[in-house]
């Protein structure tokens, strides 16, 4: 319950900050808005029951999103608070755990970007180059020069690759962990 009365507060801030902003203030004003969005991703994730469903899957534990999409920065923190981080797949056996659980047509949120470094695509939870990395033919591209988060994606009837996007995009996401986490 009281989860759920968090929910509505931050949701009525969120509308009551997104209704009284004006052009002067939006600068001002944008980076409180993105932390209630942020928490209000998160209270969302924890009332559909996401902290406390990390599925097995080989020797790690996964949550991933079905119903909400946030950008690349709110995955972070939304993995964080349920005890993990953003899922980067180690090796093709694992990716292909991991893919059979994917819904078609969505694009899911890895814990892989070059936000730091251009070209050089780093694992968000440890920090090192990522071990493990299979594009969509033609990526990463750094398209417009915007694009640094790393997602799954499929089109049509093609397999779940990975691709770099705009990281304030919005988009299913993956978390992972070593162990489960069921405090609820």
């Amino acid at each position: 319950m009281f989860k759920l009365v968090s929910l509505l507060l931050c949701m009525w801030i969120a509308v009551h900050l997104q209704g009284s902003l004006t052009s002067d203030s939006v600068s001002g004003n944008s980076g409180r808005l993105d932390r209630v969005e942020n928490q209000m991703a998160v209270l969302q994730s924890q009332q559909s029951g996401g902290s406390g469903n990390f599925l097995n899957i080989g020797s790690k534990y996964f949550y991933i999103e079905e119903n909400q999409k946030v950008n690349w920065h709110s995955a972070l923190n939304i993995c964080t608070n349920m005890g993990g981080h953003l899922a980067d797949p180690e090796n093709q056996q694992e990716l292909n755990s991991i893919l059979q659980r994917l819904i078609r047509g969505r694009h899911y949120w890895l814990g892989i970007s070059d936000l730091a470094n251009e070209g050089l695509f780093r694992a968000q939870n440890t920090g090192r180059r990522a071990t493990f990395l299979k594009w969509v033919y033609g990526e990463p591209n750094n398209y417009g020069n915007y694009e640094h988060c790393v997602e799954l994606k499929s089109q049509q009837n093609r397999p779940f690759l990975m691709n770099d996007a705009p990281c304030w995009l919005n988009s299913y996401f993956i978390c992972e962990t070593g162990a489960p986490n069921n405090d609820e």
